[in-house]
């Protein structure tokens, strides 16, 4: 059983990034959302001074999120045209396998645009990060982990929705403000020079709120994908 199910995971994850690959409708979309953001944040937030530090670490977020939505929302896209998504939940163990296959795969989306919005972020508001770069890169996961969790779900669970693009953000958002306000906590304090003792237990709450996150959705998927397919 365990095999078969890595093998589901395995064969979903390839379909997607393969499809990807082909078209390259997520990232080329996304990669060039990001670059827009981070041009007008850029002009509109730009200061010679140290005021920057104090709008960076929302900027930043406000970036991901904005971008990550992009990607989270086109997760079951294709999946709804014949009766494609039906078919998955007909397959003995799938409840589980698409859940992880689907958030691996926006993970790695997230994860691409990330790696170059960060760094261009960075240079584009002179901001020195190099006394803390390993705590960033942890926050920075930290907090796309428990966006691609939450957002595979509640993208599930919009599919057959036909205002899905609307009401994705409206459901979303919400749930992700405890996880945002320590995200941006612990950007802030370590732009302010703060170290482990400060923002530890801030990352170790993003940790905890992740795995509840993934939790939730391996939990709640199989009752979402029964109601919609």
């Amino acid at each position: 059983m365990n095999e078969v199910f890595f093998r589901q995971i395995k064969t979903i994850i390839a379909k997607d990034l393969r499809r990807e690959w082909r078209s390259r409708e997520i990232l080329t979309t996304t990669m060039a959302f990001a670059v827009l953001l981070m041009v007008i944040f850029t002009f509109g937030f730009y200061r010679h001074d140290e005021s920057v530090s104090l709008v960076f670490p929302g900027i930043l977020w406000i970036a991901i999120i904005f971008t990550g939505t992009l990607a989270i929302s086109r997760t079951f896209q294709h999946e709804r045209h014949g009766d494609c998504l039906r078919a998955l939940a007909l397959i003995p163990g799938s409840q589980f396998s698409l859940y992880l296959a689907k958030f691996i795969v926006n993970l790695i989306f997230m994860v691409l645009f990330e790696a170059a919005l960060f760094p261009l972020l960075v240079v584009a508001f002179s901001v020195d990060i190099s006394g803390a770069v390993g705590l960033h890169i942890l926050t920075l996961a930290a907090g796309t982990v428990g966006f691609a969790a939450l957002g595979t779900l509640v993208s599930a669970m919009l599919v057959r929705n036909e205002l899905r693009e609307v009401l994705l953000p409206i459901v979303l958002y919400p749930l992700l403000i405890p996880l945002l306000i320590a995200a941006v906590t612990v950007t802030s304090s370590l732009l302010d020079g703060a170290g482990w003792s400060t923002v530890g237990p801030w990352i170790q709450a993003m940790i905890a709120m992740d795995i509840a996150y993934a939790l939730l959705g391996l939990v709640l998927f199989r009752w979402v994908l029964a109601a919609v397919e």
